[in-house]
This record gives C-alpha cells, sequence and structure tokens, in this order.
C-alpha cells in the first residue's frame, strides 16, 4: 500500500489548480477536465458515474410522500399533485423556501391545502401558517379550504376595521390554524398581525414580489417573521430577469444578495443594447444553464401538456383589425403632433375645428385603436353630427366606427349561435361601458367584473356564469382584474381586445378557461389593429416571452426530464428564434392583412360543421344588408366625417399653434363672474350624499352655511374693531387699491411668513433646470408631459388610482406660495409626482422611462446645492449654466444612481408599485372592502384640498 499511496498524493497536488508546481499543460488538463466532467448536470455521463447532483445535495433529507394526508377529503390528488406536494415537504425537511411555479390551472391552491394538511398530521405543525392572496381569490381559498380541509381552523381577515378588530381576541389567543388575508391588510394592520409568530408565510401569485422595493415586500422583510417561506405563481418570470432574483431573494435573503451580481451572471444574452455582443448558440446555451443550475433546488414548474394529458389543447389567433376613416384620421394627428381633433365648441368655435393637445401619447393611440368614442368630446361630436341626442351614439354606428367592433360584430353572433361561452378581456373600463352599449344595441346577455366589483359579488358572477342553464354567453372582465385566480372553465373562447405591455397578464387571462376541468378546446382570438401601435406592444410582450422560455422553461423544473431533453429543447427555441429574424418582414408583411370572413371562421371554428354554419351566416348577413336601400359600409368612410374633422396638416399645425399660444398667453382679461363650480362639497361629502341620495340636499346646507358666513363677515368689516396683532392681516384688510381681499375656506397660503429669497431662488432654479432638461441624443424635452396633469374629465382613470395628483405647474405654484419649508418638502412633492407616472404608466413606456432619467435629474442638482449651501460658496455664472444645461456625461451617470435611489426610498414616498399589472399592471393599495374610515387613514396627514 505505501508504494501507491505516493503517486495519488502526487496526482491530488497536480489537479490543484492554486499550486506553485502546476505547468501549462497541466492547467490546461484541468480546464478540459472542468469543461467535460465537473459538475455537468446536461452530461448523462455525470449522472451515470453517480456523481451526486446540485439539486440533490439541496434536498438532501429525502421523503417519500405517496398519499394524501387523512385531513384531506372530499377529492383526491393527481399524481402529478402528490409529486407537488412532495417536493414542497421536501423543502420543509431541508428547511429551505421556494417557489411552486405550476402553470396557471393545475391546482397550486389544492397542493398548498395539501401541504397544510400533511405538515398538521405528519409533522404535528399546527401554525398558524399566513396566506396572503389577491382580494378577487380571497373567497376561493375560503371555498377551497371548506371544501377539502373543513377540520382546519381558518381566519378569513378583511372587512371593515370594525370587523377586523373582532378577529384580534381570536389572533391573540391563537386558536386558529390559518390566517387568509389580502396584501393591503397586511400592509395596513402590520401592529396586529405582525406580532404573531408564523411558522409559515405562503404567498399566492407571488409575482405580485417582484419588485424588491415595493412596499409590500418590504413590510414583509421588515415587520414579519416566518422561518419557512413558499410563493404560488404561475408565472416566475415575467419581465426582467432582477424579477425572478427578487422573488429569490425574497426566499432566500442571506444566498441571493446583491441583484446586480445575479444580472452579470444572467442577463448578457438578454439585454443587448448595452454592449452589443453577440453571442452565439454554445456561449448562449452555457450561460442560461448557469441560472437553471442555480433555480432547480428552489422552483417547482409544470405545464399543462406534459401532466395532463386530457386536457383539451389552447390555440391562440391574431385577429388583424382596420381602422375606420374616423379613427385613420383621430390616429394620424395624433400620432404626428400628439394632438386630437375636435369641432371647436370647446373654444365657443362649434363647427370651425380646433385641436386639444394631450398628454401621454401612447395611451391615446392604445385609445384610438379600441374605439374613437373613448374620447367625450369626440362622441358628442358625432352624437350630433349623427342625429343622436344626449352626446351618446347608439346602434350600429358604434361599430361602424371601430375596426375592433366591427370584428366583434361579426364574430360573437356565431358563438352564441353555436353555444360556445366567451371571456372578452379590456385594458380600459371606459372601453367597457362602450362595449355594454353595444351589447344592449345587440341584446346580447352579458356580466361584468372589473375592479370596482366588491368581492362578495365576484363568487356569485363566477356562479351565475358557470351554471349550465345560464342564459349569459359573454363575461366582460378588466384583464388585471379578471386575470387573477378566478376559475371560469365553462368559457371556451378567450377574446383579449386589447393587449397588455407585459404578456403574462394576458397569459393570466387566457388560463381562466384553460385549466384541469375544461372538456372543450380553448380558442383564444387577439385584436390586434394593423399598422398601429399595438404591433409594437404584441413586439415587446414577444421579446418579454422569449425571455421567460429561454430562463424558466428550458430549465424543465420538474425534476424528471434528462440533461438531453433540457438540451435539445434549449436549441430548438435558438434555432426558431433563427428563422424569426430571416423571415421576419416576410411575415410580418402577410401578417399586415385584414382576414376575411372564411379566414376568421377557419380561427373561430371548432369543426368542419361550425365552419359551414359560419359561412352561411356571413352569406344571410351580406343578403340582408344588400336588401337595406338606406345601408352603409361595414366601416365607416371619409365621405361620412364632418367638415371639422377632414383638416390637412397645416391647418391642423396653425390650430395647434393657436392652442399653445392661448395656453401660454391667456385668452384676454374678462371680469369673473360669480359661479358655483359645484366644489362646496370635500370628497367624502360628495360621495356619502350620492351613496345616500342626499347630494341636492347636502349642496344646498352648504350653500346656506356659506352665505351666512359671508353675511356675518360683511357685518364684521363694516363695524369697527380691535387692529389686528403685528405681522397678520384682519378680515377687513384691503389692498393698496382699496379692493377688499377675498378669503374663504381654511386660512390661506399666503399667511405663512415668506422663505428667504435665497431658498426661493434655489428651489425655483432647480424645478426650471429639471423643466428644461433635453435628451442628450434626440433634443427631446422630457418635461413636457409633467408640467400639467389631463383633468379629471379627460383622464378619470388617472384620478381613480392616482391618491395624490401634482404636476410642475402646481409645484412652482407652491414654490410662489412659500408652501415649502426646505428642499426636503421641496423633494417630497417632485418624487411624488413621478412615483404617480411610474405607478400610472406601465414599467418600460416612455413617460416611465422619462420620470426615472428627470428624478436623476432633480437628485443630482439638489445634492449640488446642497454641497454649494455646505461651502458656503456663492453661484457663479458657469454653476447656473449647468444647472440648466446639465452635461450629457453627468445625465448618463446620474441615471443609474436614481435606479437605486429611488428605490432605496420607494418605500418612505409613497405608495409602492405592485404589478404593472399593469395596466397590471399597478393598483393602489385599498380593498374594494375599505371603509370610510380606512379610506380617510389613507389621507395625507395635510389634508388640504389641493393636496388630495
Amino acid at each position: 500500500p505505501q508504494p501507491s499511496a505516493a503517486p495519488v498524493e502526487e496526482k491530488k497536488k497536480i489537479t490543484d489548480p492554486d499550486s506553485e508546481d502546476v505547468s501549462e499543460v497541466d492547467v490546461q488538463h484541468i480546464i478540459e477536465n472542468a469543461k467535460q466532467d465537473v459538475d455537468d448536470e446536461y452530461s448523462g455521463a455525470a449522472f451515470a458515474r453517480g456523481l451526486q447532483s446540485y439539486y440533490a445535495v439541496a434536498h438532501a433529507v429525502t421523503e417519500k410522500v405517496e398519499k394524501q394526508s387523512t385531513l384531506l377529503i372530499n377529492g383526491q390528488l393527481k399524481q402529478y399533485q402528490i409529486k407537488g406536494l412532495e417536493w414542497l415537504v421536501s423543502l420543509y425537511n431541508n428547511n429551505l423556501n421556494g417557489i411552486l411555479a405550476d402553470e396557471m390551472g393545475l391546482g397550486k391552491t389544492i397542493q398548498t391545502i395539501a401541504l397544510i394538511t400533511y405538515l398538521m398530521e405528519h409533522k404535528r405543525l399546527n401554525g398558524p401558517y399566513l396566506i396572503i392572496v389577491p382580494l378577487s381569490t380571497l373567497s376561493n381559498w375560503v371555498y377551497e379550504f371548506d371544501k377539502w380541509a373543513p377540520s382546519v381552523v381558518k381566519v378569513s381577515y378583511k372587512g371593515s376595521p370594525a370587523a377586523r378588530r373582532t378577529f384580534v381576541p381570536q389572533l391573540r389567543s391563537g386558536k386558529f390554524n390559518v390566517l387568509l388575508t389580502t396584501y393591503e391588510y397586511i400592509i395596513k394592520d402590520k401592529q396586529v398581525l405582525a406580532k404573531i409568530r408564523w411558522k409559515y408565510m405562503i404567498v399566492d401569485e407571488g409575482h405580485r414580489m417582484k419588485n424588491h422595493h415595493c412596499k409590500l415586500t418590504q413590510v414583509l422583510n421588515t415587520h414579519y417573521l416566518a422561518p419557512r417561506r413558499v410563493l404560488l405563481t404561475g408565472t416566475p418570470l415575467q419581465n426582467k430577469l432582477p424579477e425572478l432574483w427578487a422573488l429569490l431573494n425574497f426566499l432566500l435573503p442571506t444566498i441571493f444578495k446583491s441583484c446586480s451580481t445575479f444580472e452579470q451572471w444572467f442577463n448578457a444574452p438578454f439585454a443587448m443594447t448595452g454592449e452589443k455582443v453577440d453571442l452565439n448558440e454554445e456561449e448562449t446555451i452555457l450561460i442560461i444553464r448557469r441560472l437553471h443550475k442555480v433555480l432547480r433546488p428552489f422552483l417547482l414548474r409544470r405545464l399543462k401538456k406534459e401532466v395532463e394529458a386530457q386536457l383539451p389543447e389552447k390555440v391562440e389567433y391574431v385577429i388583424k383589425c382596420d381602422m375606420s376613416a374616423l379613427q385613420r384620421v383621430l390616429y394620424r394627428h395624433m400620432q404626428a403632433k400628439g394632438v386630437l381633433l375636435t369641432d371647436g365648441s370647446e373654444k365657443d368655435k362649434k363647427g370651425k375645428g380646433g385641436t386639444k393637445t394631450l398628454m401621454n401619447t401612447i395611451m391615446q393611440l392604445r385609445k384610438i385603436c379600441n374605439h374613437p368614442y373613448m374620447f367625450q368630446q369626440i362622441e358628442e361630436s358625432f352624437s350630433e353630427h349623427l342625429g343622436f341626442s344626449g352626446g351618446i351614439v347608439q346602434g350600429a354606428d358604434l361599430y361602424r366606427a371601430s375596426g375592433k367592433f366591427e370584428v366583434l360584430d361579426r364574430i360573437l353572433p356565431k358563438m352564441r349561435a353555436t353555444n360556445h361561452k366567451v371571456l372578452l378581456f379590456c385594458q380600459m373600463t371606459s372601453l367597457m361601458t362602450i362595449m355594454e352599449d353595444y351589447f344592449a344595441y345587440r341584446s346580447f346577455k352579458y356580466l361584468r367584473l372589473d375592479g370596482t366589483t366588491k368581492a362578495e359579488d365576484r363568487g356569485m358572477l363566477l356562479k351565475t356564469f358557470n351554471d349550465p342553464e345560464s342564459e349569459y354567453f359573454i363575461f366582460l372582465l378588466s384583464t388585471r382584474a379578471g386575470g387573477l385566480g378566478l376559475n371560469l372553465q365553462s368559457a371556451d373562447t378567450v377574446i383579449i381586445f386589447d393587449s397588455d405591455w407585459n404578456p403574462h397578464q394576458d397569459l393570466q387571462a387566457q388560463d381562466r378557461a384553460h385549466r384541469i376541468g375544461q372538456q372543450n378546446e380553448v380558442r383564444v382570438l387577439r385584436l390586434c389593429t394593423v399598422n398601429s401601435v399595438e404591433e409594437k406592444i404584441l413586439a415587446a410582450a414577444k421579446y418579454k416571452l422569449n425571455v421567460d422560455q429561454k430562463v424558466i422553461q428550458a430549465g424543465m423544473f420538474d425534476q424528471k426530464s434528462s440533461s438531453h431533453e433540457r438540451r435539445a429543447f434549449l436549441q430548438a427555441i435558438l434555432e426558431h428564434e433563427e428563422q424569426d429574424e430571416v423571415w421576419g418582414q416576410e411575415v410580418m408583411n402577410e401578417e399586415d392583412e385584414v382576414p376575411d370572413d372564411e379566414t376568421v371562421n377557419q380561427m373561430i371554428a371548432r369543426s368542419e360543421e361550425e365552419f359551414e354554419q359560419f359561412m352561411r351566416m356571413d352569406l344571410d348577413r351580406r343578403r340582408e344588408e344588400a336588401r337595406n336601400p338606406r345601408r352603409k359600409p361595414r366601416l365607416m368612410e371619409e365621405d361620412e366625417l364632418p367638415t371639422w374633422i377632414m383638416k390637412d396638416d397645416a391647418e391642423v399645425e396653425r390650430l395647434t399653434c393657436e392652442e399653445e399660444e392661448e395656453k401660454m398667453f391667456g385668452r384676454g382679461s374678462r371680469q369673473r363672474k360669480e359661479v358655483d363650480y359645484s366644489d362646496s362639497l370635500t370628497e367624502k361629502q360628495w360621495l356619502k350624499a350620492i351613496e345616500e341620495g342626499t347630494l341636492e340636499e347636502m349642496e344646498e346646507e352648504v350653500r346656506h352655511k356659506k352665505t351666512t358666513r359671508k353675511r356675518r363677515r360683511d357685518r364684521d368689516l363694516d363695524a369697527p374693531g380691535p387692529s389686528c396683532s403685528s405681522g397678520s392681516r384682519g378680515r377687513g384688510d384691503r389692498d393698496d387699491d382699496g379692493k377688499r381681499q377675498r378669503k374663504r375656506g381654511r386660512p390661506p397660503a399666503e399667511k405663512l411668513s415668506p422663505n428667504p429669497p435665497a431658498l426661493t431662488k434655489k428651489m425655483r432654479k432647480i424645478v426650471d433646470a429639471v423643466i428644461k432638461y433635453k435628451d442628450s441624443t434626440s433634443g427631446r424635452q422630457l418635461s413636457e408631459v409633467f408640467i400639467q396633469l389631463p383633468s379629471r374629465k379627460e383622464l378619470p382613470e388617472y384620478y381613480e388610482l392616482i391618491r395624490k395628483p401634482v404636476d410642475f405647474r402646481k409645484i412652482k405654484e407652491r414654490i410662489r406660495s412659500h408652501r415649502y419649508r426646505s428642499l426636503g418638502d421641496l423633494e417630497r412633492d417632485v418624487m411624488l409626482l413621478f412615483q404617480n407616472a411610474q405607478t400610472f404608466n406601465l414599467e418600460g413606456s416612455l413617460i416611465y422611462e422619462d420620470s426615472i432619467v428627470l428624478q436623476s435629474v432633480f437628485t443630482s442638482l439638489k445634492q449640488k446645492i446642497e454641497k454649494e449651501e455646505e461651502s458656503d460658496g456663492e453661484e457663479s455664472e458657469e454653476d447656473d449654466e449647468d444647472l440648466e444645461d446639465g452635461s450629457e456625461s453627468e445625465s448618463r451617470s446620474v441615471k443609474v444612481k436614481i435606479r437605486l435611489g429611488r428605490k432605496d426610498k420607494g418605500g418612505e414616498r409613497g405608495k409602492g408599485r405592485s404589478r404593472r399589472s399593469g395596466r397590471t399592471r399597478a393598483k393602489p393599495v385599498v380593498s374594494d372592502d375599505d371603509s370610510e374610515e380606512e379610506q380617510e387613514e389613507e389621507r395625507s396627514p395635510s389634508g388640504t384640498d389641493e393636496d388630495s
């Protein structure tokens, strides 16, 4: 044995790459061995040699689970769900946290309940378990617990503050196993819920945690203690790799500490914007393999096509829609100038035409693609032009004005005739209202669910729609509110009216129908307007899904696929990508064609019999239209448009210049009249009056009080009284010209003592510099959309989502009236402005990105001013110029700074964003069940009308 020991020792010495005795040949040999042998999970030979894999090390403690707990009754888990339960139990045994990322519809809720009952029975872990779910799915979770595990004591923590207070004694006594609540109450009631020592924290729709700096993540990480965490999500990778890191960081904060390191490892194949490095196929595979290896122990994902062979197929078609003449005219001018053509009535020039500049051009273009009557001025003008009263267009002219509505008018009657139930998803609630008018015109029976639908009403809507005898064949849903956790498998047709920037929102919407229990083939129809911004949205969605496909699907995280299968699947994705690049232009040209009736019928028919029936229906429709002597084309044509909208580019340019001049210089002086603008009630009073039906009485009462106060004030002004104290103004004070000062309500801001001139100058200088900041490449002024917000009438959905609207016009007014007592006060409002923009606009949109850049510019300028204050040095003319223009190099570096700085302070400056989404989607932290008392709590401490 002694002679043979020396060579072994020598071999160990040589294979140590840090040894000084290693020659270049030895190093080369070590590298080759590492390439071929060292822990290559794609190599079947490595497994054959019995090497212990990274996954096996993490899941060292194994426990075979062959059947569900006896506490789980009224149903049997499927085999893949038993495997999912075994994986979750393995996480528990090995002190790991993880992501159950099964595709939507595979029963993540049931597997979670199975885990809880298994741990209660076999591990004597009776809780407490904290399950955090979206409001829309809370009732569904309660129902599933009642059905599968009625013996588990659960608390559904929701409702008004008084209702939630009734749960406190039970929570303190610990006489419960599971607490179900929503994201909002986790934040709002952390003083109560965070005191409980939770054994498990389970977050449903866990992709809500994708932003590491969102308020929910910060509250959970800061206040709540739970040794074990599980995320449930059908879409673990949504938009960007950092989002995946955020999920892993939430689960395993000690392992996944640095997002920047994570990105450097894995972002190279995807983020091609920076260094334009083209990786070949082999390099791409090598880098993506790293991510698969890291994720494997923490993520379990199965697809429906793999585990449920009996689940019917899902087929998706994109149906291109033409524009009506009205849409084309509005779209052209909005795209070129950012203006909406009007009849001039808003400027007392009715019939002569005018323009109206609107912000967020992308959003306006999307609205035009959906329906031009989403602009109230357009519908009111056209209703008069077409002879309708009340400012609302009715009848066939509803679908003739929009290409998408015209396609719907051909599809929906066929779905009703063949007994197919339809889920119709929209992004915008105002569009849903127009659609309801169209359904009423066609006598279609429908149900509607959006963000305003109460939680208790949602369950009844689902039950009504899923009833086999139900007369309702259309369910109209908003994508963000109706895309989470709803079982609507009685429908087999999904129509996505307008696509989301985030493709996973649309995928979740589709899977409301394509899930376990579905008996029919699911047909997904995505409407897209040709040659429009919607095609760009689809392209962006395709890119995001491609990232998801490379990272998650090629990893095949089902714990049973072989290394050869994973490698082959990854190569197939790459080959498909190259083919798309080669044939992209040709495919795009083909797809620009609007399909005819026969093509649409081929897309929507499930059988030859249905196809023939649809063709006969089209023939009957055309014959009926031909018999009408006053028939009109299916889409509105140019000769039907009024003269005020048929303006050439030069005329539109002139009208736009006139509008800009009016904005800048006003329309001349005028005498202000005594007008009641109906703002005598506070928002809370108005809402209460609307609910109780006492609006007129309450307005009259407030008006009477104001009149009484005015008379009393006039008497006080005429009567002699004690003089005011030094430094304050009495009610009877007059200006130098003898006019009496008008005062009402709370003491005005002018009573504040003025700021030092130097401070006011600094504030104005910073704000002006931010407003004037231009993009170094395009020369575009980024602040244009932030100067003045659209009115509540123009953009009602903005004011529904944003609690404290603010713009640069308001900020400058507050500087003038000395409302800000320091640069910190100014910073709070400026950051609120940009946070509002980031909350309302989708991540990746132009306004979202502009807000981040301007945020960084403001921070940089403020820091510069503060440094100058510390040094007590006077500002030079050169420094002024730097503040006004900003150097190109500074703007580049600032972008990086603010991305970190904004996130660090995101939790303090306002409500964090939940989803993009999106539009989602993100919503404010408010429950449908919130009472007035809670909404009052959400208000700013200042409580001024201006702030709210």
